[in-house]
C-alpha cells in the first residue's frame, strides 16, 4: 500500500511537468494545433489521462522493485508515510547542482561545436520563444522524464540485472548498478530522436548527435539517482534544463 500511495503521489507530479511542457511544445512547433485530431482542450485531456494511467503503473513498478536494492525516493516516501523527513545532505545536494549544471553545460559547448556537422533544417529552428514557457519545460524533464527514464526503467534494468546475473545477492554489486546508469542513459538519448526528427532529417550524424548528447546528461542524472536518490536526481535533471533553457535558449 505504501508503494501505491507514493505511486500516486509522483503520478500527480508527473501529470503537472506533463501540463506545464504544453506551451513550450506548441512555442517550437506553432502549426501543430492545426495538424491536431481533435480540439486542444480535448487532446490536453486525453494526454493528461494517459499520462496518469501510464505514470501509476511505472511509478508503482519502479518505486516496489527498486526498494529492496536501495533505488528510492526518500523524501516523497516519508512525507506520504508521514515520517520524519531525512535530513538533507549538502554533499548530495551540492553534487546534484553541479552534476546537472556542468552536464547542462557541456551539452550547450557539445551542441555548438557540432552545429556545422548537420544537414539543413526541414523547418527552422524556433526562436524568440518566451522565457517562462521555457523554463516550464524545465519541470517536464526533471519530474515527468526522471519518473519515466529513472524510477522506472533504470531500476527496471537494475533489478533485472541483479535478479539474473547476481542470483539476488544482496547487497547488489555496483557493476549492476553501472550497467543500469548506461542502458537508461542511451536509451533516454533514443527517446528525443521523435522530437529531432520535427526539424532535421535523421542522418547518421544528427542521430549520432541526439543520441550522445542526451546520454551524457542520462549518465549524470543517473549516478545521481543511484547515490542519492530521486529527488535529488531530478533536481540535476532540473538544473541541466534550466541551462539548456535559460542559458542556451533551447
Amino acid at each position: 500500500m505504501q508503494h501505491a500511495r507514493l505511486a500516486a503521489f509522483w503520478t500527480v507530479a508527473g501529470v503537472l511537468g506533463t501540463l506545464a511542457v504544453f506551451p513550450y511544445a506548441l512555442a517550437i512547433n506553432p502549426t501543430l494545433v492545426a495538424q491536431l485530431p481533435m480540439p486542444l482542450p480535448a487532446l490536453v485531456a486525453a494526454q493528461t489521462a494517459q499520462t496518469g494511467i501510464l505514470l501509476l503503473l511505472l511509478s508503482w513498478i519502479g518505486l516496489r522493485l527498486g526498494q529492496p536494492i536501495g533505488l528510492d525516493s526518500p523524501f516523497a516516501r516519508a512525507l506520504v508515510g508521514r515520517k520524519k523527513l531525512p535530513a538533507v545532505s549538502r554533499r548530495a545536494l551540492a553534487g546534484a547542482v553541479l552534476a546537472g549544471t556542468a552536464a547542462g553545460l557541456l551539452l550547450l559547448i557539445l551542441d555548438r561545436l557540432l552545429q556545422p556537422l548537420l544537414p539543413p533544417t526541414i523547418q527552422p529552428l524556433p526562436a524568440g520563444v518566451a522565457l517562462w514557457k521555457r523554463l516550464l519545460a524545465a519541470f517536464y524533464g526533471g519530474i515527468t522524464e526522471e519518473l519515466l527514464l529513472r524510477l522506472f526503467l533504470m531500476t527496471l534494468i537494475a533489478w533485472g540485472i541483479w535478479r539474473t546475473a547476481y542470483k539476488a545477492q544482496l547487497p547488489p554489486d555496483a557493476t549492476v548498478f553501472r550497467a543500469a546508469i548506461v542502458v537508461a542513459a542511451v536509451l533516454f538519448g533514443v527517446a528525443h530522436l521523435p522530437a529531432a526528427a520535427l526539424f532535421w532529417p535523421l542522418t547518421p550524424v544528427v542521430v549520432a548527435r541526439i543520441i550522445a548528447l542526451n546520454t551524457l546528461g542520462g549518465l549524470a542524472f543517473g549516478f545521481v539517482y543511484w547515490q542519492w536518490g530521486l529527488e535529488y536526481c531530478m533536481l540535476a535533471h532540473f538544473c541541466a534544463d534550466i541551462v539548456l533553457h535559460a542559458v542556451g535558449g533551447s
